[in-house]
């Protein structure tokens, strides 16, 4: 028996850790399709705002980006090159989720800047999620040097972006994006730098809702929720995604989310045996409990009933006692008075009682004589 609780209690963190593992491959393959990326990058970088996605796929996503951790095909729709580990001999190793090239188009012509996507899934890891997002534009700021500039040419650096997406927050933070940055703040005089010279890192958090009923209001946050929503099949997804935001889909799309799905199926279906097991060690606890304070309570009145009887007898006895000392006591004094051969002091030491008691039962029998 022992055996087999022991072995129900460490199977339900490994089946979870295999499930989560599961479904964060499969998510990082659906977010490398060129085309959720085109959308992502339409909706939170500004220059791409009256970009199509087309466009944006064909044009200005660079075939080289890099899914971090999984071996994948070099399958051309899907996003596979650029190297997603930094390496630095002081400051150790960074592993991003997903991280490439877009080509930025501006005025003076096309320019790089860096994004990096990080799938999340939960939204209090330890540590505040802005901090490591920041830590993580630093360290693609920083692996610049020597690939995009060198010596002292700083003014090639290239513009990153770190879009993190949360798949599970809590109810408070749900449907909400927010972005974090450098900007100038004029102290005092006039400004002295263009917005290009210090705006080099920006890092958007998105968090999305399973509230199926719930309506974002943004186009970016329904395009995600749709796409990673637990309770909703890979072929109903596709459907949204094909009609509403024109993403195409093939084979392999549809693969990896359903393989997604089915690891959020099978990770739903577990977290409620699991809660339903804590619940119901919950409840025969509190059961347990409240038959216990009732045959306690049952028990403590059995035995308070026989401690006052027994109790009751032993003052009764002392009182018996001391009422028969005290009534031969007033009989001793009766006896004396009637021989009318002692005082009342005599009378009070040998019946062993205040003289103020002898003068009473002394008027009590004037009474009766009378």
């Amino acid at each position: 028996m022992y055996s087999f609780v022991r072995e129900e209690i460490f199977s339900y963190p490994m089946l979870q850790w295999n499930q989560e593992k599961t479904f964060d491959a499969a998510c990082k393959k659906v977010l490398s399709k060129k085309a959720i990326l085109a959308y992502i990058v339409k909706k939170t970088i500004p220059e791409f705002e009256d970009y199509s996605i087309r466009e944006i796929e064909a044009l200005y996503i660079e075939n080289d980006p890099e899914i971090s951790n999984v071996r994948l095909a070099n399958k051309n729709p899907y996003i596979h090159g650029m190297n997603t580990e930094d390496t630095d001999m002081e400051e150790g190793t960074v592993r991003f989720d997903l991280l490439f090239y877009v080509r930025l188009p501006l005025e003076e012509g096309l320019t790089k800047v860096i994004v990096n996507v990080e799938a999340q899934g939960k939204f209090s890891p330890g540590y505040p999620i802005p901090k490591r997002m920041i830590y993580y534009m630093a360290r693609m700021i920083s692996s610049q040097h020597g690939k995009e500039f060198v010596k002292s040419h700083y003014e090639e650096i290239k513009k990153v972006y770190s879009i993190w997406i949360c798949m599970d927050p809590p109810l408070y933070a749900a449907n909400t994006i927010n972005r974090y940055g450098m900007r100038e703040a004029n102290v005092y005089g006039k400004p002295l730098f263009e917005k290009k010279d210090y705006d080099l890192m920006e890092g958007i958090l998105i968090c999305l809702s399973q509230d199926e009923e719930e309506a974002s209001g943004s186009d970016l946050l329904d395009f995600l929720n749709t796409t990673f929503r637990k309770r909703m099949s890979a072929k109903e997804k596709r459907k949204i995604l094909e009609e509403k935001y024109s993403i195409p889909f093939d084979q392999e799309l549809e693969e990896e989310m359903e393989t997604m799905d089915g690891a959020f199926s099978s990770a739903y279906k577990s977290s409620l045996e699991r809660k339903g097991m804590k619940l119901g060690i919950k409840l025969g606890r509190e059961q347990g409990i409240e038959q216990g304070m009732k045959r306690g309570i049952m028990q403590g009145i059995e035995q308070g009933k026989a401690q006052g009887i027994e109790l009751g007898r032993e003052q009764g006895v002392k009182q018996g006692k001391a009422q028969g000392i005290e009534q031969e006591k007033r009989e001793t004094v009766r006896f004396m008075l009637q021989m009318n051969e002692f005082s009342l002091q005599k009378i009070s030491e040998i019946a062993r009682l205040p003289i103020e008691r002898v003068k009473e039962i002394q008027e009590e029998l004037n009474k009766k004589i009378s």
